[in-house]
């Protein structure tokens, strides 16, 4: 078998994440399909959900084809760079961080996450009253993100391990965006795009800053709904490249 390292950049918005489905357009469907792989085995270091964008992403291929990269032609995704392993591998088990960009337009969604109750052994009611938004609001309640915490409430369904380690969460403006980025150890299902549906409610004045570390410990009803994928870029992932290149054979050129 042949064992390729891709790093890759592409446009997710048209297309159902980067994960191998049999039935559906995916990021690396598409580059299996392009070079007819029917049989493979298949390592993702981050899988984007539907609709998200990379600028960095590693993908590891094993097929019995050896196969020269530098034909690829598509134009929402780029290979950036491919080497030759020595044996298949969960690059997941390389990877030390990501760091990720929400581009958040100051044209607000029209739909709002109304927060109802923070739920331990009972319910305690969200009280509060809609106000014009305030950013100052939303970049306050995102310095509480930062930290090793529970994400429960901010993925998708229950998960084994909800504890991030969150490193950087900073947010810059411009004319057009409220640009977030955020950096850490990992990311749940959808975490992020429910983080800035939260964050929002905040500026919105609909959730107080004082029970904000609570959502941390209790479970929130409902969870904040995923805001809008186009706007989420995966940036740059961080590979323990020192021990990942014990397992490269060779650099291809492209």
């Amino acid at each position: 078998m042949y064992n390729y390292l891709l790093r890759i950049k592409y446009n997710g918005e048209n297309y159902h994440g980067i994960a191998y489905q049999k039935n559906l357009k995916t990021i690396s469907g598409e580059i299996l399909n392009y070079f007819n792989i029917k049989e493979f085995r298949l390592s993702i270091v981050s899988r984007t959900d539907k609709g998200v964008n990379a600028e960095e992403n590693y993908i590891v291929i094993s097929s019995d084809k050896n196969i020269d990269f530098s034909n690829f032609q598509n134009n929402d995704i780029k290979i950036l760079n491919v080497y030759k392993l020595k044996e298949f591998i969960n690059i997941r088990k390389f990877s030390r961080g990501k760091l990720y960009e929400y581009k958040l337009p100051k044209k607000l969604f029209e739909k709002k996450y109304m927060p109802r109750y923070l739920i331990n052994n009972e319910k305690i009611l969200i009280k509060s009253e809609e106000k014009e938004f305030d950013i100052n609001k939303y970049i306050e309640a995102s310095k509480h993100f930062i930290g090793i915490k529970s994400f429960h409430n901010f993925a998708k369904g229950k998960v084994k391990d909800p504890i991030c380690n969150i490193t950087k969460f900073e947010v810059i403006e411009d004319n057009d965006f409220y640009i977030n980025y955020i950096e850490g150890n990992k990311f749940l299902y959808e975490m992020i795009r429910r983080i800035i549906t939260f964050l929002i409610s905040v500026g919105y004045n609909l959730f107080p800053l004082d029970l904000i570390e609570k959502v941390f410990i209790y479970n929130l009803e409902p969870k904040p709904f995923p805001s809008d994928p186009r706007y989420l870029t995966l940036k740059k992932v961080y590979l323990d490249w020192k021990e990942l290149y014990k397992y490269i054979e060779d650099v291809i050129e492209i």
